[in-house]
């Protein structure tokens, strides 16, 4: 009897609880269900962007081959609009500002890199358009642009073009010795392959007058 009787106060402990939390129970369990579905529905979608980001931009690097700037034009600028949340829009922006550079259209290099440099979802291809940005700002003469862009840290691995950049830039201004500095500094953290090619930027230069005194 007695365990007849704490059975039924089970029961009826289980039928107040149930009184009065049933409702929110059920709201949760709705509520839980509607967010698998639409994080599931959520991640479908994603996946689906991605495969349509690559396959425009498998197109875009064809059209680069065949050397047809249009569709490549068209092709980088839709991977920014309609893609922008993977990592083909701005990988398609630096293949874009590479090929402006190569026929001579330097305001659309500058603005896919800005694009890229401001839009971009990894560091390391964040850090590549920052550096090939102040690259074109030295070339056009945006001595104060470059400087802003070469005005923070980059990974050690960026170390010997950083450098390079930084000399670029003092060797536009006239200050020799700091690009002497520079350059002496990408020698340094260059593979031997960039060497020569460094050595002869730094040669260009001149004696330092340190070297004189």
């Amino acid at each position: 009897m007695a365990d007849h009787g704490t059975d039924e106060q089970q029961i009826q402990a289980i039928k107040e609880w149930w009184n009065e939390n049933g409702r929110s129970v059920i709201a949760g369990v709705v509520i839980g269900i509607g967010t698998l579905v639409a994080w599931k529905g959520w991640g479908t979608y994603q996946e689906q962007q991605a495969i349509e980001a690559s396959d425009r931009y498998n197109n875009m690097r064809s059209s680069i081959l065949s050397q047809d700037l249009d569709s490549v034009t068209v092709q980088a600028q839709e991977l920014k609009d309609n893609y922008a949340s993977t990592p083909y829009a701005s990988w398609g922006a630096l293949l874009l500002a590479k090929a402006n550079e190569a026929k001579g259209d330097t305001l659309a290099a500058i603005e896919n890199l800005e694009w890229t440099a401001k839009n971009a979802k990894q560091e390391t291809v964040k850090n590549i358009a920052q550096l090939r940005l102040a690259r074109v700002y030295i070339a056009e003469g945006e001595y104060a642009k470059a400087e802003e862009v070469l005005d923070q840290s980059f990974p050690d691995a960026y170390t010997s073009l950083y450098q390079e950049l930084l000399g670029d830039l003092h060797a536009r201004r006239g200050n020799l010795e700091q690009a002497r500095q520079a350059y002496d500094a990408a020698i340094n953290a260059s593979n031997e392959s960039d060497i020569e090619f460094l050595e002869m930027k730094r040669n260009n230069l001149g004696i330092s007058n340190q070297a004189n005194a």
